[in-house]
């Protein structure tokens, strides 16, 4: 009998002996903590209810992160694949497999770095992640589907703690297949905890079969009379990062968001195979065989269920608001929404992925899960001009530079990097002057990231590979570039906050036509950082009747509030079949301070003196051609791109795995 292998590999409990089942980190400050690891069978595990809460934190351990390192890609975030960011590393997967267009069945999951696919279907190198893992689904769903059917013979815990730790394990696994589903669409769908040879033979479920079998799971935590809306006030310092029943609320609106989307659901599929699997009638494993409009008020549905029993419980889910209406008071205030963990002011989040930093006197630690030196200090993940012209003007309307690159085009000398949603401050370092008091640079009050500018020259500031794009990254680093931290503070990466669900609900309410109410929700965002509403502000656009400038402008919205959180910017593009933003060559940014007379400088040192009257700029925006993607070749693309391959090895075990279209 054909066995599932991705069983078999000593993932976890069976009668027999297992490894390290708690070896994994607490959640909350004890997140940060790591536990002896040791040799246990299931009886073990389920005999006191220490062990089998232990069971299900290693559980947490393997929620997805873009930047744990098992998930980089061997120093880039999955981020690099869109057209926000650039990554300039040469021995990382995207500049050896994806740029070139060297992906295969047999490197999307191979054990050598250099071609690590974005997401791994089996499991690679090892079950920790923080330490290069490549971690499968599976290995997820087996042990919460053994937490599941065991935990009720746990003799020291309640009933309550009993039914909450199953709508946690039930909303982990929701989770996880949600992240694969996006990656290879349909999905073989495991319903119990298999013992160690025990035959699968189901195959491969159609895509709505996995939406709908994802739905379940979240209904069945959803249900569990023990999960709790939030964490209470009192307990969040230790276990901020729980997951809640609004977890599993917000995770729904998220599922259907993506299934309702023009990638599966569509009069077409995205692409059809040349030579069909052996007893593969049609595309149905990554396309829903129709376009069902109704899917879309699914969504919604889900969205105002979220918002409702948010409502029942006192709205104790809020956007992070500003204590000021300026610069400072709006950037302090997205960065606490999209930073920090939960605490008893602040409760945006709604599902974490907690990194595992800790901040002492000697600096930053690689417990960041590799991310911060291992990526972004060494040109992993660069930001693209496309990126800065994402984000509006202070004022709400959109960046009407469109004319403004090149010598000569900007002869009064026109700062495009004033006057901006605060946001993209809080994204990338551009040049700044007067900068709000807490933001400065090693004593410095402005950012000089112009040719010449001392940010850019003088390594004390910044790395030369920080740059390569001409811009440097800012968010998730602060001002490490200064070579300082600013706080010491926990960080939670987040794969929902309630600004998405606003979000969510604005695209669904867009695609249903209702424009008006979409543009509200939109609003709610957008004010909290001080920015005027959209429709307003951009009249030319008719957002109020045109329902495609409208979507657009949600994406765009999206990719300002969320992007580089959880890799949405990239699933956005995929979900929309954007095939214009793929095949678009992207480009760096050269600034250059001109003089008293209009002339660029060009030698030596550039710096501005403060006191002095803010420098004038001219602008280039070249090309990319450091790792230039093959996708903007004239003819190259195909849409094999919006799904990755299945593993080679995976379809040849014999369970019935298919491979993708175009692989």
């Amino acid at each position: 009998m054909k066995k599932l292998s991705i069983y078999i590999l000593a993932l976890g409990m069976t009668t027999g002996i297992f490894t390290a089942c708690v070896d994994d980190f607490h959640v909350g400050d004890a997140f940060l903590e790591k536990s002896p690891g040791v040799d246990v069978n299931i009886d073990t595990v389920f005999s006191k209810a220490e062990y089998t809460r232990n069971f299900l934190w290693s559980a947490y351990g393997q929620l997805y992160c873009t930047y744990t390192s098992g998930n980089m890609m061997n120093g880039a975030p999955i981020d690099v694949l869109s057209d926000s960011y650039h990554c300039y590393v040469s021995w990382g997967g995207p500049k050896q497999s994806y740029y070139p267009g060297g992906l295969t069945e047999n490197a999307q999951d191979t054990d050598d770095g250099n071609f690590q696919g974005k997401f791994s279907y089996s499991t690679k190198g090892g079950l920790d992640s923080d330490a290069g893992g490549r971690v499968s689904i599976y290995e997820t769903v087996r042990k919460c589907w053994q937490l599941i059917e065991n935990i009720d013979r746990v003799p020291d815990m309640s009933a309550d703690e009993k039914s909450r730790l199953k709508g946690e394990a039930y909303t982990i696994m929701a989770s996880r297949y949600f992240d694969a589903f996006r990656n290879f669409g349909g999905l073989c769908l495991v319903k119990k905890a298999f013992e160690v040879g025990e035959g699968y033979m189901d195959g491969r479920s159609t895509a709505m079969e996995t939406v709908e079998f994802i739905d379940s799971l979240i209904q069945c935590a959803i249900n569990e009379p023990g999960y709790i809306w939030n964490v209470p006030d009192a307990d969040i310092g230790q276990w901020s990062g729980r997951l809640t029943k609004a977890s599993a609320r917000a995770l729904r609106a998220k599922v259907w968001m993506f299934a309702a989307s023009p990638l599966f659901n569509n009069n077409e599929p995205y692409m059809t195979y040349s030579k069909k699997p052996t007893g593969l009638e049609n595309e149905l494993h990554v396309w829903f065989g129709k376009e069902d409009p109704t899917l879309w008020q699914r969504c919604l549905d889900y969205c105002d269920d979220f918002f409702k029993d948010n409502a029942a419980s006192g709205n104790y889910y809020q956007l992070v608001q500003p204590t000021t209406q300026n610069e400072a008071g709006y950037r302090t205030a997205y960065r606490r929404a999209y930073r920090y963990r939960n605490d008893a002011n602040h409760h945006e989040k709604l599902f974490d992925a907690h990194p595992t930093l800790t901040l002492s006197d000697g600096g930053w630690g690689w417990g960041w899960r590799g991310f911060a030196l291992d990526c972004y200090r060494q040109g992993g993940a660069v930001p693209t001009n496309e990126l800065m012209e994402c984000f509006g003007m202070q004022d709400g309307r959109n960046f009407p530079y469109s004319d403004i690159y090149g010598a000569g085009k900007n002869p009064t000398g026109i700062d495009i990097f004033a006057d901006r949603d605060p946001r993209l401050y809080e994204t990338m370092l551009v040049p700044r002057h007067d900068l709000p008091a807490g933001f400065d640079y090693a004593g410095q009050s402005y950012t000089d990231s112009w040719e010449g500018g001392l940010m850019k020259n003088n390594s004390n500031f910044t790395n030369s590979d920080d740059v390569a794009s001409g811009y440097c990254k800012f968010k998730w680093l602060l001002d490490y570039y200064g070579g300082s931290r600013y706080d010491d503070e926990y960080i939670g990466v987040p794969y929902i906050r309630l600004a998405e669900m606003y979000l969510i609900r604005a695209e669904a309410l867009a695609q249903l036509g209702r424009n008006q109410d979409a543009l509200n929700e939109l609003h709610t965002v957008r004010s909290r950082v001080g920015l005027g509403r959209l429709e307003d502000m951009n009249p030319s656009l008719n957002l109020k009747t045109n329902k495609e400038n409208l979507v657009n402008e949600i994406i765009r919205e999206r990719n300002c509030e969320i992007g580089a959180e959880c890799g949405d910017r990239l699933y956005d593009m995929v979900r929309y079949k954007r095939q214009d933003l793929f095949t678009k060559p992207l480009h760096e940014i050269r600034i250059y301070r001109l003089d008293d007379s209009g002339n660029r400088m060009t030698d030596g040192d550039t710096r501005w003196t403060e006191g002095t009257p803010w420098p004038k700029f001219e602008y280039e925006k070249p090309q990319i051609v450091n790792g230039a993607r093959r996708w903007w070749d004239p003819g190259y693309w195909t849409n094999k791109w919006y799904l990755d391959p299945v593993s080679r090895i995976e379809i040849q075990k014999g369970y019935g795995l298919t491979q993708n279209p175009g692989w």
